[in-house]
């Protein structure tokens, strides 16, 4: 201790300047990186946020058009129109912000579930008609785009494989050293997920 106080005590002045700036230097590293990291962070939560509410709705629609099956028709046709309205807004959204391939394959889920209530109320409920908003969007599109639409009738895309896509895409905006990223990335086991 002695040592350094001596040292301290026989310093120059331009020594004295130099192990000052020095000192300044380091610190504002030390608060330039801290902001960096700080501002780093909060984009990659409100990322996470912004992600995490896209697919969650992309999923809630998807679940939605399995369970409107089981309401009766004249209930059916004001929440078909409501959800092909958020179907349209989603997947719009999706496609602008999202990973490519999970963005695509939440859609692709989407697209499939609203294609096959389509073909089961064609099947079951012959007579009934879709909501107007509906009838519109299906007309606006081109011959390429119905013809596109159609394939997903017979398409099988697992509910339980968009979900695994969007944790691992989520898992990426979570701290790298984050038990709850290793959670997200960790492969979902069950045979059978609720609604597929």
């Amino acid at each position: 201790m002695n040592g350094l106080i001596n040292i301290w005590h026989n310093l120059t002045p331009g020594q004295g300047t130099l192990l000052g700036g020095a000192f300044v230097l380091f610190a504002g590293i030390i608060a330039f990186g801290t902001g960096a990291h700080e501002r780093r962070s909060r984009h990659m939560r409100f990322h996470y946020q912004e992600m995490k509410t896209l697919y969650a709705e992309a999923l809630r629609i998807g679940r939605d058009f399995e369970v409107i099956k089981a309401l009766a028709p004249d209930d059916r046709a004001p929440i078909l129109t409501e959800k092909v309205d958020a179907m349209q807004q989603v997947i719009s959204e999706l496609a602008l912000t999202g990973n490519f391939q999970t963005a695509d394959l939440a859609i692709a889920y989407t697209y499939q579930q609203s294609v096959q209530l389509a073909g089961w109320t064609r099947e079951v409920e012959s007579d009934v008609g879709w909501p107007d908003q509906f009838q519109k969007w299906v007309e606006s599109l081109t011959e390429e785009e119905r013809a596109a639409l159609k394939r997903y009738k017979d398409v099988n895309i697992n509910r339980r494989d968009v979900v695994q896509a969007v944790r691992q895409e989520l898992a990426s905006y979570v701290p790298v050293w984050s038990r709850h990223r290793r959670v997200m990335r960790k492969t979902i086991e069950t045979k059978r997920f609720a609604l597929n």
